[in-house]
């Protein structure tokens, strides 16, 4: 059964719970949308997920290719729109209103295809790991898939690309009110400093072995073109997002260790702006970080909250599975 467009409620659009639910986040990924949820569609190993796609500040023609491939893929699942353009809100969005009951919980980027086991080596290794709250997968493709694999075996961590949470898990997350600062770049690796701090920053311990490391478990991307200008400007726009991430890094760490997650800010742009006041000498010197220089200067612009309806899901089309 398919429905179209609708406003949305807090209603749960699944009630029974799924093995396996994916989160899918996307941005104007109309040309990639449609073979990440394909080759979700070929997950094997495990039982087919209920998947929610998120278009977060979306203007091109994601919503209509997620739609087909849902029906293509023959996949269960929801197409929600959030006018607002922040992946953090989003994930927010999905963890404590949009989210069916589930026993595991994926994430990960509208533009990566699944390799057909991921799903399953995720959920096996949670299985064979029951002190771990999380399954953090690899990449394996590009140039920089290699030295990322083996910095991730050593220092534990989240990929947004792909990842998994244990829905016990998630539930308390819920339960504890704890949300991502929006605008929040690294929204991943905040997730999993919740998961090795067992959700005490202040009194939990960090834990690598909280987030198991599934080396088996990995996404394939389509090979960035330098010379093309689209992927250039998407390139470069990712440098200047993680020089703004190395600054919201150092305000979040004081604020953790001081406050715990329940100490956390509504705001990520105000949250630096604030850390960096506090004390001038923590702004990023042009000859030593130029590009953290330059996201400070952007931050510092003024910049209008968005509109309380700018925030909110609306349900673009619901599919069930098929019996």
């Amino acid at each position: 059964m398919d429905s179209g467009p609708a406003s949305f409620t807090n209603a749960p659009l699944m009630q029974s719970r799924a093995a396996c639910s994916v989160a899918v986040f996307a941005r104007n990924e109309a040309a990639r949308i449609g073979p990440c949820l394909h080759a979700l569609g070929e997950s094997r190993g495990i039982a087919r997920p209920h998947v929610t796609v998120l278009l977060n500040g979306t203007c091109d023609g994601s919503a209509a290719a997620a739609a087909a491939a849902l029906c293509e893929a023959d996949l269960a699942g929801c197409l929600i729109d959030i006018p607002h353009g922040d992946k953090s809100h989003a994930m927010n969005l999905f963890l404590h209103r949009l989210r069916p009951p589930a026993t595991l919980y994926v994430l990960m980027d509208g533009y990566a295809e699944v390799r057909p086991d991921a799903l399953a080596r995720l959920a096996e290794r949670l299985a064979r790991r029951p002190a771990a709250q999380a399954a953090a997968a690899m990449p394996s493709t590009g140039r920089s898939a290699a030295a990322l694999r083996r910095s991730m075996l050593e220092y534990p961590g989240l990929h947004g690309s792909l990842f998994a949470l244990r829905g016990s898990f998630v539930e308390r997350l819920a339960a504890a009110g704890l949300r991502l600062p929006r605008g929040l770049y690294r929204g991943d690796g905040l997730l999993g400093s919740m998961v090795m701090h067992d959700l005490d920053a202040l009194g939990g311990g960090w834990e690598p072995a909280r987030i198991a490391m599934e080396p088996a478990a990995s996404w394939v991307t389509p090979p960035g073109r330098p010379w093309r200008w689209r992927d250039l400007r998407r390139h470069l726009h990712r440098l200047l997002r993680q020089a703004r991430g190395r600054l919201e890094m150092g305000a979040l760490r004081e604020i953790l260790y001081r406050e715990g997650f329940a100490g956390l800010p509504a705001d990520a742009r105000r949250m630096v702006l604030d850390w960096i006041a506090a004390d001038p000498s923590r702004a990023p010197r042009l000859w030593r970080d130029p590009l953290a220089r330059l996201a400070l200067a952007h931050l510092r612009q003024p910049s209008a909250e968005p509109p309380p309806e700018a925030l909110e899901p609306r349900l673009l089309f619901a599919r069930m599975p098929t019996p």
